[in-house]
Order: C-alpha cells, then sequence, then structure tokens
C-alpha cells in the first residue's frame, strides 16, 4: 500500500475519533451544568428544611440523591468513553509512526 493512502486512512480516523471526543466532552459539560443546577437546588432546599416535616426533608432528599446518582452514573460513562477514544487515537498515532518508520528505511534502501 502507498504511503500518501495508509496516512489518509489513518487521519480519517483519527478525525472521527476526534470529532466522538468533542462530543464526549461536550457531553461531559452537558451534564456538569446540569448537576450544579442540581447542586443550587439541593442547598436551596436545606435551608427550607428547618421549617419542613421529617417527611417532605425525606423525600426531597432521596429525590436529590437519585438524580446526583444518575448524573455521575452519566458523566462516568461519558469520561470511560472519553478514554476509550483517547487509546483508539493513541494507537493511530503509534500506527502512524509506524508506517513513516518502515517508509524511512525503505526510502534508505
Amino acid at each position: 500500500m502507498k504511503i500518501d493512502t495508509l496516512v489518509k486512512g489513518i487521519l480519517s480516523k483519527k478525525k472521527k475519533l476526534t470529532r466522538s471526543c468533542k462530543v464526549c466532552v461536550e457531553s461531559i459539560d452537558f451534564w456538569e451544568k446540569r448537576s450544579n443546577i442540581l447542586f443550587d437546588e439541593m442547598d436551596e432546599a436545606e435551608e427550607d428544611f428547618a421549617f419542613s416535616t421529617d417527611e417532605y426533608i425525606e423525600d426531597k432528599c432521596t429525590d436529590h440523591l437519585k438524580e446526583v446518582d444518575f448524573l455521575m452514573n452519566r458523566m462516568k460513562f461519558e469520561n470511560d468513553q472519553l478514554d476509550l477514544l483517547e487509546k483508539q487515537i493513541e494507537q493511530l498515532e503509534t500506527e502512524l509512526c509506524l508506517a513513516f518508520t518502515q517508509y524511512a528505511k525503505k526510502q534508505k534502501k
């Protein structure tokens, strides 16, 4: 296979992976913003607890904890995906370096 075809293929794959990384980062930003809103709501609710019944407090805390758990799981998923994509990019970069190394060796002959 010609070096330019090989390089174009690797760079095309890397470009797709980079776009996927961008989507993951944007998703993480979205979930972080949503979690900040939730934490603000939790702070506001805590201020009202002094004048609330135990049942109201328990219900409110349970609801918030469920949403916190959901958000943390979602961000963990996105972070795991991002790690996987970054490993794939590293593999492509290694493949690219090896291709150039082999091409350079052939050129010396």
